[in-house]
Protein backbone atom coordinates (compact mmCIF):
# COMPACT_ATOMS: atom_id res chain seq x y z
CA UNK A 1 0.00 0.00 0.00
CA UNK A 2 2.64 2.96 1.10
CA UNK A 3 4.66 1.82 -2.60
CA UNK A 4 1.51 2.34 -4.21
CA UNK A 5 1.21 5.69 -3.00
CA UNK A 6 4.49 6.21 -3.95
CA UNK A 7 3.73 5.19 -7.42
CA UNK A 8 1.05 7.35 -7.70
CA UNK A 9 2.56 10.27 -6.42
CA UNK A 10 5.71 9.87 -8.41
CA UNK A 11 3.10 9.54 -11.72
CA UNK A 12 1.59 12.81 -10.60
CA UNK A 13 5.42 14.20 -10.10
CA UNK A 14 6.72 13.10 -13.71
CA UNK A 15 3.21 14.44 -14.97
CA UNK A 16 4.33 17.99 -13.73
CA UNK A 17 7.98 17.86 -15.77
CA UNK A 18 6.09 19.64 -18.94
CA UNK A 19 9.29 17.79 -20.83
CA UNK A 20 11.53 17.44 -18.44
CA UNK A 21 12.07 14.00 -17.32
CA UNK A 22 12.28 13.87 -13.96
CA UNK A 23 14.90 12.11 -11.62
CA UNK A 24 13.08 10.71 -8.74
CA UNK A 25 14.99 8.72 -6.12
CA UNK A 26 14.43 5.02 -6.51
CA UNK A 27 14.53 4.82 -2.58
CA UNK A 28 11.28 2.85 -2.32
CA UNK A 29 11.24 1.14 1.48
CA UNK A 30 8.22 2.36 2.53
CA UNK A 31 6.71 5.70 3.88
CA UNK A 32 6.07 7.04 7.16
CA UNK A 33 2.78 8.05 8.87
CA UNK A 34 3.88 11.49 8.28
CA UNK A 35 5.41 11.02 5.12
CA UNK A 36 1.66 9.36 3.71
CA UNK A 37 -0.18 11.99 5.19
CA UNK A 38 2.36 14.67 3.03
CA UNK A 39 1.76 12.45 -0.08
CA UNK A 40 -2.14 12.49 0.03
CA UNK A 41 -2.22 16.21 0.35
CA UNK A 42 -0.08 16.93 -2.49
CA UNK A 43 -2.28 14.66 -4.72
CA UNK A 44 -5.39 16.07 -3.69
CA UNK A 45 -4.36 19.56 -3.94
CA UNK A 46 -1.88 19.53 -6.61
CA UNK A 47 -3.01 23.38 -7.78
CA UNK A 48 -2.17 24.80 -3.95
CA UNK A 49 1.10 23.31 -4.14
CA UNK A 50 2.06 26.25 -6.79
CA UNK A 51 1.66 28.70 -4.69
CA UNK A 52 1.29 27.76 -0.99
CA UNK A 53 4.61 28.21 1.49
CA UNK A 54 6.46 26.25 3.29
CA UNK A 55 5.30 26.98 6.27
CA UNK A 56 1.08 26.81 5.27
CA UNK A 57 2.00 23.31 3.93
CA UNK A 58 3.35 22.48 7.35
CA UNK A 59 0.33 23.90 8.53
CA UNK A 60 -2.07 22.03 6.47
CA UNK A 61 -0.50 18.47 6.65
CA UNK A 62 0.05 18.75 10.50
CA UNK A 63 3.65 18.25 9.91
CA UNK A 64 7.05 20.12 10.95
CA UNK A 65 9.01 22.03 7.68
CA UNK A 66 11.86 19.60 8.46
CA UNK A 67 9.98 16.91 8.03
CA UNK A 68 8.21 18.36 4.70
CA UNK A 69 12.07 18.92 3.58
CA UNK A 70 13.14 15.86 4.09
CA UNK A 71 10.04 14.53 2.24
CA UNK A 72 11.23 16.83 -1.25
CA UNK A 73 14.33 15.56 -1.10
CA UNK A 74 13.23 11.91 -0.56
CA UNK A 75 11.18 12.65 -4.04
CA UNK A 76 14.75 13.87 -5.49
CA UNK A 77 14.10 17.62 -4.86
CA UNK A 78 16.88 19.67 -3.19
CA UNK A 79 14.55 22.18 -2.09
CA UNK A 80 11.09 23.01 -1.59
CA UNK A 81 10.89 25.72 -4.33
CA UNK A 82 11.78 23.06 -6.90
CA UNK A 83 8.66 20.74 -5.88
CA UNK A 84 6.53 23.72 -6.18
CA UNK A 85 7.99 24.77 -9.60
CA UNK A 86 7.52 21.42 -11.01
CA UNK A 87 3.45 21.14 -9.20
CA UNK A 88 3.05 24.92 -10.76
CA UNK A 89 3.73 23.38 -14.34
CA UNK A 90 1.53 20.90 -13.97
CA UNK A 91 -1.37 22.86 -12.77
CA UNK A 92 -1.05 25.26 -15.66
CA UNK A 93 -0.77 21.91 -17.61
CA UNK A 94 -4.00 20.80 -16.47
CA UNK A 95 -5.69 24.40 -16.64
CA UNK A 96 -4.57 24.68 -20.27
CA UNK A 97 -5.93 21.12 -21.02
CA UNK A 98 -9.33 21.71 -19.28
CA UNK A 99 -9.93 24.75 -20.62
CA UNK A 100 -8.74 25.06 -24.18
CA UNK A 101 -11.34 25.95 -26.73
CA UNK A 102 -12.45 22.97 -28.84
CA UNK A 103 -15.39 22.58 -31.27
CA UNK A 104 -15.94 21.03 -34.10
CA UNK A 105 -18.00 22.91 -36.99
CA UNK A 106 -20.68 20.90 -38.88
CA UNK A 107 -19.23 19.54 -42.17
CA UNK A 108 -20.92 21.88 -44.79
CA UNK A 109 -21.27 19.91 -48.03
CA UNK A 110 -21.48 23.08 -50.72
CA UNK A 111 -20.49 26.86 -50.08
CA UNK A 112 -24.33 27.60 -50.63
CA UNK A 113 -25.57 30.66 -48.37
CA UNK A 114 -28.70 28.65 -47.98
CA UNK A 115 -27.22 26.04 -45.98
CA UNK A 116 -25.44 28.96 -43.75
CA UNK A 117 -28.33 30.47 -43.16
CA UNK A 118 -29.89 27.17 -42.36
CA UNK A 119 -27.70 26.57 -39.74
CA UNK A 120 -27.83 30.16 -38.39
CA UNK A 121 -31.39 30.05 -37.88
CA UNK A 122 -31.46 26.37 -36.16
CA UNK A 123 -28.70 28.61 -34.04
CA UNK A 124 -31.32 31.42 -33.53
CA UNK A 125 -34.13 29.02 -32.58
CA UNK A 126 -32.39 26.98 -30.37
CA UNK A 127 -31.46 30.56 -28.40
CA UNK A 128 -34.92 31.66 -28.64
CA UNK A 129 -35.96 28.34 -27.13
CA UNK A 130 -33.42 28.58 -24.40
CA UNK A 131 -34.07 31.83 -23.34
CA UNK A 132 -37.42 31.42 -23.24
CA UNK A 133 -37.69 28.41 -20.85
CA UNK A 134 -34.61 29.86 -18.88
CA UNK A 135 -37.15 33.14 -18.16
CA UNK A 136 -40.32 31.58 -17.55
CA UNK A 137 -38.36 29.35 -14.89
CA UNK A 138 -36.16 31.41 -13.29
CA UNK A 139 -35.85 31.38 -9.88
CA UNK A 140 -36.70 35.05 -8.60
CA UNK A 141 -36.78 34.07 -5.10
CA UNK A 142 -32.67 33.00 -5.25
CA UNK A 143 -31.59 36.47 -7.25
CA UNK A 144 -33.90 38.56 -4.63
CA UNK A 145 -31.67 36.39 -1.88
CA UNK A 146 -28.43 37.02 -4.23
CA UNK A 147 -29.34 40.95 -3.97
CA UNK A 148 -30.07 41.16 0.06
CA UNK A 149 -26.62 39.02 0.43
CA UNK A 150 -24.56 41.43 -1.87
CA UNK A 151 -26.25 44.70 -0.20
CA UNK A 152 -25.13 43.83 3.16
CA UNK A 153 -21.07 42.29 2.39
CA UNK A 154 -18.68 44.88 2.87
CA UNK A 155 -16.19 43.37 0.27
CA UNK A 156 -17.23 41.38 -3.19
CA UNK A 157 -14.27 38.92 -4.79
CA UNK A 158 -15.75 38.21 -8.07
CA UNK A 159 -13.94 35.13 -9.09
CA UNK A 160 -13.61 34.57 -13.01
CA UNK A 161 -11.77 32.57 -15.84
CA UNK A 162 -11.27 32.50 -19.35
CA UNK A 163 -14.74 33.55 -21.27
CA UNK A 164 -16.53 33.76 -17.50
CA UNK A 165 -14.32 37.40 -16.75
CA UNK A 166 -16.54 39.26 -19.91
CA UNK A 167 -19.96 38.43 -17.20
CA UNK A 168 -17.88 39.09 -14.27
CA UNK A 169 -16.86 42.39 -15.52
CA UNK A 170 -19.87 43.33 -16.61
CA UNK A 171 -21.44 42.27 -12.99
CA UNK A 172 -18.37 44.97 -11.35
CA UNK A 173 -19.50 47.03 -13.20
CA UNK A 174 -23.19 46.99 -11.61
CA UNK A 175 -21.84 46.98 -8.68
CA UNK A 176 -19.73 50.07 -8.64
CA UNK A 177 -22.46 52.26 -10.16
CA UNK A 178 -24.44 51.33 -7.08
CA UNK A 179 -21.21 51.74 -4.92
CA UNK A 180 -20.99 48.85 -3.81
CA UNK A 181 -17.25 48.10 -3.32
CA UNK A 182 -15.99 44.84 -5.48
CA UNK A 183 -13.29 43.40 -7.28
CA UNK A 184 -13.00 41.04 -10.26
CA UNK A 185 -10.03 38.05 -9.55
CA UNK A 186 -8.62 36.17 -12.41
CA UNK A 187 -8.80 32.51 -11.05
CA UNK A 188 -6.24 31.60 -13.77
CA UNK A 189 -3.48 34.03 -10.91
CA UNK A 190 -3.27 31.70 -8.61
CA UNK A 191 -1.03 33.40 -6.00
CA UNK A 192 -3.68 36.58 -6.03
CA UNK A 193 -6.63 33.97 -5.85
CA UNK A 194 -4.80 32.18 -3.12
CA UNK A 195 -3.95 35.25 -1.29
CA UNK A 196 -7.51 36.17 -1.50
CA UNK A 197 -9.20 32.99 -0.38
CA UNK A 198 -6.57 33.39 3.05
CA UNK A 199 -8.09 36.71 3.68
CA UNK A 200 -11.37 36.46 3.58
CA UNK A 201 -13.34 37.52 6.72
CA UNK A 202 -16.89 38.35 7.97
CA UNK A 203 -18.30 40.66 5.87
CA UNK A 204 -17.44 39.38 2.58
CA UNK A 205 -19.15 37.88 -0.16
CA UNK A 206 -17.54 35.49 -2.59
CA UNK A 207 -19.11 35.14 -6.47
CA UNK A 208 -18.04 32.51 -8.54
CA UNK A 209 -18.41 32.45 -12.36
CA UNK A 210 -17.70 28.48 -12.97
CA UNK A 211 -18.86 27.32 -16.93
CA UNK A 212 -17.90 24.64 -18.98
CA UNK A 213 -15.26 23.55 -19.85
CA UNK A 214 -15.20 24.17 -16.17
CA UNK A 215 -12.12 25.56 -14.58
CA UNK A 216 -9.78 22.73 -13.39
CA UNK A 217 -8.83 24.05 -9.81
CA UNK A 218 -12.09 25.79 -9.07
CA UNK A 219 -13.90 22.78 -6.71
CA UNK A 220 -10.32 23.10 -4.37
CA UNK A 221 -10.36 26.73 -4.31
CA UNK A 222 -14.02 27.02 -3.65
CA UNK A 223 -13.67 24.51 -0.90
CA UNK A 224 -11.08 26.65 0.28
CA UNK A 225 -13.26 29.42 0.27
CA UNK A 226 -16.55 27.66 1.87
CA UNK A 227 -13.81 26.87 5.34
CA UNK A 228 -13.68 31.03 5.41
CA UNK A 229 -17.59 30.57 6.58
CA UNK A 230 -18.20 33.63 4.31
CA UNK A 231 -21.03 33.67 1.98
CA UNK A 232 -20.61 32.18 -1.91
CA UNK A 233 -22.65 33.04 -4.37
CA UNK A 234 -21.74 30.49 -8.10
CA UNK A 235 -23.53 31.87 -11.20
CA UNK A 236 -23.02 28.62 -13.50
CA UNK A 237 -24.41 26.66 -15.83
CA UNK A 238 -25.86 23.23 -13.24
CA UNK A 239 -26.18 22.63 -9.65
CA UNK A 240 -23.41 19.61 -9.94
CA UNK A 241 -20.79 22.16 -11.61
CA UNK A 242 -18.01 21.97 -9.26
CA UNK A 243 -18.18 24.79 -7.14
CA UNK A 244 -22.05 24.51 -6.72
CA UNK A 245 -21.45 21.95 -4.17
CA UNK A 246 -19.40 24.50 -1.96
CA UNK A 247 -21.92 27.42 -2.50
CA UNK A 248 -24.62 29.12 -0.20
CA UNK A 249 -26.20 30.76 -3.11
CA UNK A 250 -26.72 29.35 -7.13
CA UNK A 251 -28.07 31.15 -9.67
CA UNK A 252 -28.67 28.80 -12.62
CA UNK A 253 -28.35 29.90 -16.57
CA UNK A 254 -28.08 27.29 -19.82
CA UNK A 255 -25.06 28.24 -21.71
CA UNK A 256 -25.22 25.16 -24.37
CA UNK A 257 -25.01 26.04 -27.83
CA UNK A 258 -23.93 24.51 -31.09
CA UNK A 259 -20.69 25.60 -32.26
CA UNK A 260 -19.07 26.67 -28.71
CA UNK A 261 -19.21 25.25 -24.88
CA UNK A 262 -20.96 28.54 -24.28
CA UNK A 263 -23.63 31.22 -24.63
CA UNK A 264 -23.23 34.29 -22.51
CA UNK A 265 -27.39 35.12 -23.49
CA UNK A 266 -29.19 33.85 -20.26
CA UNK A 267 -26.02 34.61 -18.08
CA UNK A 268 -25.95 38.00 -19.05
CA UNK A 269 -29.48 38.47 -18.78
CA UNK A 270 -29.29 36.71 -15.33
CA UNK A 271 -27.23 39.62 -14.62
CA UNK A 272 -29.21 42.32 -15.97
CA UNK A 273 -31.90 40.86 -13.87
CA UNK A 274 -29.88 40.66 -10.69
CA UNK A 275 -28.84 43.59 -11.13
CA UNK A 276 -32.37 45.62 -11.39
CA UNK A 277 -33.42 43.69 -8.49
CA UNK A 278 -30.30 45.75 -6.61
CA UNK A 279 -31.65 49.36 -8.02
CA UNK A 280 -34.92 48.34 -7.09
CA UNK A 281 -33.61 48.00 -3.41
CA UNK A 282 -31.09 50.42 -3.44
CA UNK A 283 -32.98 53.56 -5.29
CA UNK A 284 -35.97 54.59 -4.31
CA UNK A 285 -39.01 55.05 -6.74
CA UNK A 286 -38.60 58.64 -6.48
CA UNK A 287 -35.39 58.72 -7.53
CA UNK A 288 -34.78 55.96 -10.09
CA UNK A 289 -35.19 58.30 -13.04
CA UNK A 290 -32.77 60.66 -11.78
CA UNK A 291 -30.57 57.72 -11.25
CA UNK A 292 -31.02 56.55 -15.02
CA UNK A 293 -29.93 59.82 -16.20
CA UNK A 294 -26.96 60.14 -14.67
CA UNK A 295 -25.62 56.52 -15.93
CA UNK A 296 -22.91 56.36 -18.27
CA UNK A 297 -23.13 54.97 -21.25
Amino acid sequence: MQELIVNILLSVVILTAAGLLLVVGRRKNGMTKKQKTIADYLIANPEEISYITLAQLSHQTGTSELTLLRFCQKLGYSNFLDLKEQFRDYTQKMIKQASSSSFFLPERTSGEDTEREQMLHEICNTEAAVFSDFITNINLESVIKASDEIRKSTRIYIFAHDISLVPGKFLQSRLEILYLNSALIDLSDLEVTQKIIQQLTDGDLVIFFSFPRYYFPIGNIAKKAAKSGVPILTITDSDTSPAAAHSTLLLLCPTSTKLFYNSMTAPMAMLNILASCLVIDSVSPSERQIFIDTLPS
